[in-house]
């Protein structure tokens, strides 16, 4: 959404900490002001906001060009997306209408009337599921767009406002929270979070205050989500881990990086001490001095370097 950053607090709660793996990366026009973002078995749409210049898309997943666009009139700031019977449904965000649009020919075919504002939109095959910018969401009727049902997002008891686009995958909403590096796992029954995914890995560009996540497609056949946000140059495929197994497989990564290179080291010394003791016997000794001084200042280097990356940690 387009809100001011001023009035904005964000705190992190104690859900399960998860990670974002890049499995790809491509490109990603940094003049869209994105507002959603979709897969369609393997095509991929986008819409665009702003007044005077929103925009529904689709875009070549591989390399990020524009296949086709269609722009709106001014009066219209185009939200979030979904698809369902080869149909895209568009909320606005303050015109309280949702277009209906042909998914081949870009033709607006209907619309459904809501009242308040439009933020994010999926569905689950049953209903459309909807967020208005609050900690509030909506399932509405595939036929007419009225409300059926709402849930109360909560994150370790705390309703979670400024929910915005919107992602359904089985019996889960993903969500991103406006302004902030993260996304959110919904229960779609209980409306209670059970995931808090990190996006700070990504290394997004931020040449806008506006610059911030606004994008997530689920993508079947990679199992992984595309995303991206306003005014992003990038579009990553991500896979979402967790955390405390992401930092214990770093933490093996550089145990065995270290082993390997200091191994490798020793052996080959061992190898060439083998060598010249054959070739000169009486010059074992002086190989045997010079590796016990190469070992005592290798041990002498790591308990320094150890010491160091403590005090990083520390500070």
């Amino acid at each position: 959404m387009f809100l001011s950053n001023n009035s904005l607090e964000i705190s992190y709660a104690d859900s399960p900490s998860y990670a974002s793996n890049v499995l790809k990366l491509t490109e990603h026009d940094e003049n869209a002001f994105t507002q959603g973002l979709e897969m369609y078995g393997d095509r991929l749409f986008e819409s665009t906001g702003l007044y005077g210049s929103s925009s529904l898309r689709e875009v070549n997943a591989s390399s990020g060009q524009i296949i086709r666009q269609i722009s709106f009139s001014d009066d219209i700031f185009a939200e979030g997306i979904t698809i369902i019977n080869n149909t895209i449904i568009l909320l606005t965000w303050k015109e309280n209408i949702a277009l209906i649009i042909d998914i081949d020919t870009f033709d607006v075919i209907g619309n459904y009337t809501y009242s308040g504002e439009g933020w994010g939109l999926c569905n689950d095959g049953k209903s459309y599921v909807m967020s208005n910018g609050s900690s509030e969401i909506s399932f509405r009727n595939l036929e007419n767009f009225d409300i059926i049902s709402s849930i109360v997002v909560i994150e370790d008891g705390i309703e979670i406002p400024n929910l915005n686009e919107l992602e359904c995958v089985g019996n889960s909403i993903y969500a991103n929270i406006w302004g902030e590096n993260r996304i959110i796992e919904i229960n779609m029954s209980s409306g209670q979070v059970e995931k808090s995914i990190s996006i700070d890995s990504l290394e997004f560009n931020k040449n806008s205050s506006h610059s911030v996540l606004n994008g997530i497609a689920y993508s079947p056949s990679d199992n992984a989500f595309w995303i991206t946000g306003k005014y992003w140059s990038k579009m990553y495929l991500t896979e979402f881990i967790d955390d405390d197994l992401r930092i214990s497989e770093d933490f093996v990564t550089e145990e065995e990086g270290f082993l390997t290179k200091y191994t490798n080291k020793i052996i080959s010394f061992i190898i060439i001490i083998i060598i010249a003791i054959f070739v000169m016997p009486g010059s074992w000794p002086f190989f045997s001095l010079i590796f016990y001084k190469l070992f005592k200042r290798q041990t002498e280097h790591l308990g320094a370097s150890g010491k160091g990356a403590r005090e990083d940690e520390i500070t």
